[in-house]
């Protein structure tokens, strides 16, 4: 992987987008924080992060699928920067708002699925298909780890008094980076060579739900993989409110949860490249189903924090090991001239799953209690992993 200059293009530009946005992310945060932002004001942060996705998804996908794949990443890269900019302009002139906020927030989250989109349906172009799980692995490492860098690095510019607004430019830094990878990329891709094959657009659209519905394998996959992240993407918020009610610590330790967990979805992706060349892909799901079932159980039944990170860690694993495979599993087995709609699909999933339960975990743990509502949680994720069992059939053939 190392000797493949494209790939190392597409790694650091990657990287660097994905530390930009969570940087970019923290900045806000701060920002919403100090205009007085409430409990109910940062929920719709997160959810004005996450409707982009819900509302675009499928139209962004079939638009990618007839573009020049690393253009479509550039433009990404410089509407990022021209946004960022005018808002920096914005907080100069006038008196910044949390309704300005929410906007840049939107519009970047809403650009950011073109650069995803073009990113992983770029992959199987620029790596050989034997090698996809490793890349996928590194990929999914590197996410991790900007994660984990741009949180500290984000408190490090508070710490050193930088503003908020200059947070911003540094930001835009990273996405020139990211510009600049890609632009090395040669040549240009794209999954449909000639303008004569592209079909209208919406009839693109239909044809890709067509697709998915058809293929009864990946239509399976996309239920079970939903029923679980409607569950498992709100975890965090559950892992707030313990903290706080059970625990009587505040968000700033949400550290002693995410750690662990970080950490299990690194080795997850270090392994996972073996695992899926000698295990049933199938078993990747139900592995981080009943793994963060059990967890969950534990957390309900007050179990010690020292054996709770322990439950993180190797739920950790298992979801590093879910991410690869599915995506490994898509890239390999979905044809390309279908590749960027499916995906759409599946980010539409991954980002968008979350929103219904946030909304209903927030309420069930005012009415029934963050204990009650664990145990709620873990029956949840084992029923999911029974259904997986039940309607999902080996991943290894088609």
């Amino acid at each position: 992987m190392l000797k493949n200059k494209k790939f190392l293009l597409l790694f650091s530009a990657t990287f660097f987008s994905s530390f930009g946005d969570a940087t970019l992310f923290v900045i806000l945060l701060s920002m919403l924080q100090s205009l007085g932002g409430s409990g109910v004001s940062t929920s719709f942060y997160f959810i004005f992060s996450a409707v982009p996705v819900l509302l675009f998804g499928l139209h962004i996908g079939a638009f990618v699928e007839n573009k020049s794949l690393q253009k479509v990443m550039i433009y990404s890269d410089i509407t990022r920067i021209l946004f960022l900019l005018i808002f920096y302009l914005y907080n100069l002139l006038f008196t910044q708002t949390i309704f300005t906020i929410y906007l840049l927030i939107f519009f970047v989250t809403f650009i950011n699925i073109f650069f995803t989109t073009a990113s992983s349906t770029l992959m199987p172009h620029i790596v050989e298909h034997s090698n996809i799980p490793k890349a996928n692995s590194l990929f999914r490492i590197i996410t991790m780890i900007a994660k984990l860098l741009s949180y500290s690095f984000a408190a490090l510019l508070f710490y050193l008094n930088v503003g908020s607004n200059e947070g911003l430019i540094i930001v835009t830094v990273f996405y020139v980076i990211s510009f600049v990878a890609i632009s090395f990329i040669r040549p240009s891709f794209r999954n449909r060579q000639l303008s004569t094959e592209n079909p209208p657009f919406m009839y693109s659209i239909k044809e890709g739900l067509s697709y998915i519905k058809n293929d009864k394998v990946i239509f399976r996959l996309f239920i079970v993989f939903g029923l679980g992240w409607m569950a498992g993407a709100s975890i965090d918020l559950y892992l707030i409110n313990y903290l706080k009610l059970v625990l009587n610590k505040g968000a700033e330790n949400l550290y002693l949860f995410t750690t662990p967990t970080f950490i299990g979805i690194i080795i997850g992706s270090l392994i996972s490249p073996y695992l899926y060349k000698n295990m049933n892909k199938k078993y990747g799901l139900l592995l981080s189903l009943f793994a963060f079932s059990l967890a969950i159980l534990c957390f309900a039944l007050e179990w010690p924090l020292l054996l709770l990170q322990c439950l993180l860690v190797i739920g950790g694993i298992s979801q590093g090991i879910l991410n690869i495979f599915v995506v490994s599993y898509l890239q390999t087995h979905v044809e390309s001239t279908h590749l960027a709609r499916v995906f759409s699909v599946y980010n539409m999933i991954c980002i968008g799953g979350g929103i219904p339960g946030y909304l209903l975990f927030g309420y069930l743990i005012d009415t029934i209690g963050v204990l009650t509502l664990g145990f709620i949680i873990s029956s949840y994720l084992f029923i999911v992993g029974i259904v997986c069992v039940t309607i999902l059939p080996a991943l290894d053939k088609k």
